[in-house]
């Protein structure tokens, strides 16, 4: 082939690829965390010729969190203020006064979020914003409290994808047993005792009877001019079900091809560090802690932050703060509103990252090889924790009780004890080796289930009645055909016996 063939091929290619090009929305979830993992994914379908849109609320509009150019940003929620801090201060407050995680709290958390979103659909220039932009197709994620967003992609016809942490196996129609697997809200873990198998049994049933993340009456509201259905039903139709979790990280799960799971998409391979970090690092002799809780260390007491600052200072460790309030605490310690947390778990110095184990945080510990000394203040954080610690990556503390001198010991613990590297080193290279670019992995499904849609993949199970896929029909069928047997047999019976009855009383007169 000459090198004129070769040109035109390549030409052809280039433009075939920009015609096949479509129009993507991504509604992320309404905090900080999420924008980051669909942005990583965003530009990964960016790189595969597609136009991507990412809708975020007016309060993060000027956040810096995306961090690349190509894609385009619509904002919405102007009237709304800062709605992650309204709701993640009161789940936060449920811990610093002494509350305990329960079933009760996440019914309150639903409320709440349920709420803010229908606060946002009513508002109505989110759905009017994405009508104008005229997508060919919308990527939501799949966190349980957005349920309610998924009542966009039914009134605008649009095909859609699932993006989210939750590998949801009541909502997805996955066939599974409750006493192997343990769901986000239920805080277990795939090894359970008699009690927690009743336990995860008894919400599972909850969950298949009553969604309590989403309204009965959103479409109707939303979308009247459809035919009505439920929620449910509409994340059925879904093309493809990607999820942030691993069989690394996570406990092994059962899956139906439309699912996909990808690990974390905010992990990435570590930039250069630079400015004032750098210079802290370079100079650090006996190792790196960076320490992190996310956008969350707004809600974070000041008395549980003097324990914190006491114990970083009796270390002989160098330690890196993201804190709201940064000061010149002591020489061993550098604070900052904001720090490149990936890069910096993936320098050689860090030893140990001090989370709350938020999902972007314990996927770049784990990629890196860093252990985890896990602090989690609400909702996915205890699970995440309890994981982290039976996989032996790290140690979980409670952060309202925990003392000065045990923040120490455990962070040495992790230091100096080879198990948790070792453990998490093993980890981290099944991961790379299984998994590989997360992002990227998420747009090749993404593409491919635009290209080619995702009903080959679909199980029959998601395409039929509830009442079918649980067998309610079958079994109720086989409890009537039972009890007419029964019926059958104690009629028969009566019926013996009162013959015989009958027959000993004639017998009896002769006599």
């Amino acid at each position: 082939m000459n090198c004129f063939a070769i040109v035109c091929l390549y030409m052809s290619a280039v433009v075939l690829t920009q015609a096949e090009g479509k129009r993507v929305v991504m509604l992320p979830g309404i905090t900080k965390s999420y924008f980051i993992q669909h942005a990583n994914i965003g530009q990964a379908l960016i790189d595969l010729g597609h136009e991507v849109w990412i809708f975020m609320p007016e309060y993060l509009s000027n956040s810096s969190l995306i961090k690349y150019k190509d894609i385009k940003i619509s904002t919405f929620g102007e009237t709304l203020g800062d709605m992650e801090k309204q709701m993640y201060t009161k789940l936060a407050n449920n811990l610093w006064e002494g509350k305990q995680p329960s079933f009760r709290q996440h019914l309150d958390a639903a409320k709440a979020f349920r709420y803010n979103i229908n606060r946002i659909l009513d508002e109505k220039s989110l759905i009017d914003n994405i009508i104008k932009i005229k997508p060919d197709f919308l990527v939501i994620d799949g966190f349980m409290f957005n349920r309610n967003l998924f009542v966009i992609p039914y009134k605008l016809n649009v095909p859609f994808a699932i993006v989210g942490f939750v590998h949801d196996l009541t909502m997805h129609r996955v066939p599974f047993s409750p006493a192997v697997e343990p769901q986000v809200l239920n805080g277990l873990t795939n090894k359970m005792n008699f009690y927690e198998r009743l336990t995860s049994t008894l919400l599972t049933i909850l969950e298949l009877s009553y969604d309590v993340f989403s309204d009965s009456d959103i479409v109707t509201r939303i979308a009247p001019e459809k035919l009505y259905t439920t929620i449910s039903e509409i994340i059925l139709k879904a093309e493809i079900f990607i999820t942030e979790l691993d069989h690394i990280l996570d406990y092994p799960r059962p899956m139906l091809p439309n699912t996909k799971l990808i690990g974390g998409s905010s992990v990435s391979e570590p930039k250069p560090l630079i400015g004032e970090f750098k210079q802290f690092v370079e100079k650090s002799t006996n190792g790196i802690v960076v320490v992190s809780f996310g956008t969350n260390d707004f809600s974070i007491p000041e008395e549980i932050l003097t324990k914190l600052s006491s114990a970083f200072q009796q270390l002989n460790l160098d330690v890196i703060w993201r804190v709201k309030k940064a000061s010149n605490i002591s020489t061993n310690i550098l604070t900052s509103h904001w720090i490149p947390q990936n890069d910096l778990l993936g320098h050689p110095k860090t030893k140990v990252f001090v989370s709350h184990c938020g999902k972007n945080g314990q996927y770049e510990a784990l990629y890196h090889a860093v252990p985890i000394l896990c602090l989690p203040i609400f909702g996915d954080q205890f699970y995440n924790s309890k994981r982290i610690q039976v996989k032996g990556y790290g140690l979980k503390k409670d952060i309202k009780n925990i003392s000065t001198q045990e923040i120490i010991s455990a962070i040495k613990e992790l230091v100096y004890d080879s198990k948790y590297k070792r453990n998490i080193e093993k980890a981290s290279k099944l991961f790379k080796e299984l998994y590989k670019v997360p992002s990227k992995e998420a747009a090749y499904w993404i593409d491919h289930v635009m290209k080619y849609g995702g009903d080959y993949m679909r199980s029959s199970g998601q395409e039929m009645p509830l009442y079918q896929f649980l067998l309610l029909d079958v079994i109720a069928f086989i409890a009537a055909v039972l009890s007419a047997i029964i019926f059958v047999f104690i009629f028969t019976a009566r019926f013996f016996c009162i013959c015989l009855s009958n027959h000993i009383k004639r017998k009896s007169k002769m006599e």
